[in-house]
């Protein structure tokens, strides 16, 4: 005969619930059918108490109660609850009420009994090895089935289900198994033979590592993840063991602040904080992160299993217990160090690349995230700050103290803003008529306009775009850009004088009426400079769609240009139709959709039926002569605007030895595979890259760190390391000194 197993089962999501604990239930089910040597005693809160660690309620007297479930139902009714137990039979220590009520007549002998604390899971751990049953030691805790994965650190140390494990070997000082299920694609309920199969995986998984216990290495709790979804099948889940990720989290909070409607209140409106995790991000940091972990491996529907110690303690070496710390501080003046300063929000696209790359080349090298650059000079011998450009000290930056670098240069207008970067090509062209950027940059017009009314003003001043727009024998179409847009703000396709009127007024009538709420419209007087551009009415479609293409182009120091090679195409979201006066309406925005072809624009339901963003690579439609070709003309086109740019208007571009920058330079293609230069973007947003391709922008900062960041810290010895390796997908395009202009 098998030797009975009494086993404690808790958990953080309370008794059986429709709601909010759905997974109890058909476990502890399970085990009364197919486990009959496991003696079980269920202590669980009275209510959920989700993500509460290993917390207790301090001071606080706990009460129990008692409630009974039917082992063959299928749903999670249960009668009670009752302040003593109800059966003769019971598993709790305690006198039974069973004076005949009405209420415990009911109750079958065979029903399962549960125990209920007004306390957390830790409570109901230590009280259900401690106080409740006759049983004085228990084999094991269950603690679960979580409802969803503990996977990862930020869970693990959050999940009161881990906790109640933990509190388990610590005052029960027995072995503990957090158990949870993993759902998917937020499916959290399953079919009963679905419940029936993670059942039998769990109490499989559970009986080996009883069998096998890591004792050794002093394991006192194995978290046990298992996948829960319609269909899983026994023989198909393979349980693996795994670390834990070790990932990080952003705050799992936002605040904002209530408005106060009592005018005699002089306090104002209450400062709130509301619970608001990005477990999107959490996922993607799992993900994306190198090696095995329980994150990854439940992702592929495996169940993990991963050891833990009911311990903060770290591993050492005993050569380390003993030894004095020797005191430094962070901000002493006397103290001679690097560091990275991140100042850019730790949830953006870009952050988990950018750390990623710059622990892998200079993994000593301490990276602390801040708000503010200030605290750090003057206390580290060179500091790297990653931030945005308001972020930015420029007067330190452009002042050329060489112990301060950032990812920006100060003055770069002559390429970033749409009207400097048209003065900048026409006169570098004018003076370099067999540069590419002649054919390359569409003739193009600046014009200033405060309001509508002042139109015409504007094109007597511009006189040579008003006599093209004039010109009856003219087939061109113009596009109206305002300068210092992005997002493609207020860009309008047009083709005469009152086309162009017509689009003033209609900014100005947005304003004045307060409907200023598309992201594609502006407020004409707060830019107030604008260019008007030859439109290129024969684009290269793909698919009868137009797209462009977006480059990531380094600048660095006094200057070294290099184009990253793995470039994207981003697409309209609706067929391509050609310019006509007859069915064309310039202010339409279903007419304009075709036309433009940035992301942000693009809607929900349209962006489903089309892959709006694909690398340019991948494209099976352009043979692989033609993507060299037009990868040519893009380096000649990036050569040519940077020197045009520290030739033409060096007032407007102002590069520094103790800085990089990162462009997002977009290009059109027109039928004959001739490209076109359509704009320079500073702080391009890279998520439009999307999740799919995200490894694009991983190895893009992978060699930003090699080539712009390591050499910054770089040791002698350490040169020709990092100088050695191979950048496959950067081509430096320029490479000249220009200090002595």
């Amino acid at each position: 005969m098998t030797k009975p197993l009494n086993i404690l089962i808790t958990n953080d999501d309370g008794p059986l619930d429709n709601n909010v604990s759905q997974y109890i239930r058909p476990f502890v089910q399970y085990i009364t059918k197919h486990r009959p040597n496991w003696n079980l005693v269920i202590v669980v809160p009275n209510i959920q108490r989700s993500w509460i660690g290993k917390a207790h309620f301090a001071d606080k007297e706990l009460t129990a109660t008692f409630i009974y479930s039917d082992p063959n139902s299928t749903d999670n009714k249960f009668l009670g609850p009752f302040n003593r137990p109800q059966v003769e039979n019971s598993k709790f220590k305690f006198k039974p009420n069973i004076s005949g009520s009405k209420d415990s007549e009911k109750i079958p002998q065979n029903s399962i009994e549960w125990c209920l604390l007004d306390g957390t899971p830790a409570s109901c751990a230590d009280i259900g090895c401690n106080h409740v049953s006759n049983i004085e030691h228990f084999d094991l805790v269950i603690s679960g089935p979580n409802v969803g994965r503990n996977t990862s650190r930020p869970y693990a140390t959050s999940s009161g289900t881990v906790g109640a494990a933990f509190e388990a070997c610590i005052t029960g000082n027995t072995r503990a198994i957090a158990l949870s299920w993993a759902y998917y694609n937020t499916q959290i309920t399953v079919d009963e033979e679905s419940f029936e199969t993670v059942s039998r995986l769990s109490c499989d998984v559970i009986e080996s590592l009883l069998k096998s216990w890591d004792y050794e290495n002093k394991v006192d709790v194995y978290s046990v993840n298992v996948p829960l979804y319609p269909g899983i099948r026994y023989e198909d889940t393979k349980a693996v063991f795994a670390p834990l990720a070790q990932n990080s989290w952003t705050s799992v909070f936002t605040n904002y602040e209530e408005e106060d409607d009592n005018d005699e209140n002089d306090n104002g409106g209450a400062i709130k904080f509301k619970w608001d995790p990005d477990y999107t991000f959490s996922r993607n940091t799992v993900l994306n992160s190198e090696g095995i972990n329980d994150g990854k491996l439940v992702e592929s529907k495996m169940c993990t299993i991963t050891p833990l110690r009911a311990s903060f303690h770290v591993s050492l070496n005993d050569e380390h217990f003993g030894k004095e710390l020797i005191y430094h501080s962070l901000l002493d003046t006397t103290s001679s160090s690097d560091v990275a300063v991140l100042t850019i929000n730790p949830k953006e696209y870009i952050a988990e690349p950018l750390t990623v790359s710059i622990k892998k080349y200079l993994p000593t090298l301490p990276i602390i995230k801040a708000e503010s650059i200030e605290p750090f000079f003057d206390k580290f011998t060179r500091i790297f700050q990653y931030g945005e450009y308001e972020q930015i000290d420029a007067s330190k930056l452009h002042s050329g103290v060489l112990h301060y670098f950032a990812n920006t240069f100060i003055y770069r207008k002559a390429l970033i803003r749409k009207q400097y970067l048209t003065q900048t090509i026409n006169t570098f062209t004018a003076k370099n008529p067999t540069s590419i950027l002649k054919t390359a940059y569409m003739e193009s017009f600046n014009i200033d306009v405060d309001y509508a009314e002042f139109l015409d003003d504007a094109l007597d001043e511009a006189w040579e775009l008003r006599q093209e727009l004039e010109d009856p024998k003219n087939n061109k179409w113009w596009i109206l850009k305002p300068s210092m847009s992005d997002k493609a703000q207020g860009i309008r396709v047009f083709k005469t004088v009152r086309d162009l009127q017509a689009i003033f007024d209609s900014f100005d009538e947005e304003e004045i009426e307060g409907e200023n709420t598309s992201e594609n419209k502006i407020i004409t007087s707060q830019l107030r400079h604008f260019i008007v551009q030859e439109y290129l009415q024969a684009p290269l479609l793909l698919n009868n769609r137009k797209f462009h293409i977006r480059c990531y182009i380094i600048a660095k120091g006094c200057l070294k240009v290099m184009v990253y090679e793995r470039m994207l195409a981003l697409f309209a979201s609706t067929e391509f139709k050609n310019l006509s006066v007859d069915n064309y309406n310039v202010l339409s925005a279903e007419d304009l959709s075709c036309h433009l072809t940035n992301t942000c624009l693009q809607e929900t339901d349209k962006v489903k039926e089309i892959d709006p963003v694909r690398e340019f690579d991948t494209l099976d439609e352009i043979s692989a002569e033609n993507k060299e070709n037009i990868k040519q003309q893009i380096r000649e086109i990036a050569h040519d605007t940077f020197l045009a740019a520290v030739n033409a208007n060096r007032l407007n571009f102002q590069p520094l030895e103790n800085a990089f920058e990162i462009y997002g330079v977009d290009f059109l293609v027109d039928r004959d595979y001739k490209v076109k230069l359509l704009e320079v973007n500073a702080y391009p947003d890279f998520k439009q890259t999307g999740d799919a391709l995200k490894n694009l922008i991983f190895e893009l900062f992978d060699n930003v760190t090699q080539t712009c960041i390591a050499p910054i810290f770089q040791k002698k010895e350490d040169e020709d390391i990092v100088g050695d390796i191979k950048l496959n997908n950067f081509t430096t395009v320029l490479d000249e000194s220009i200090h002595d202009w």
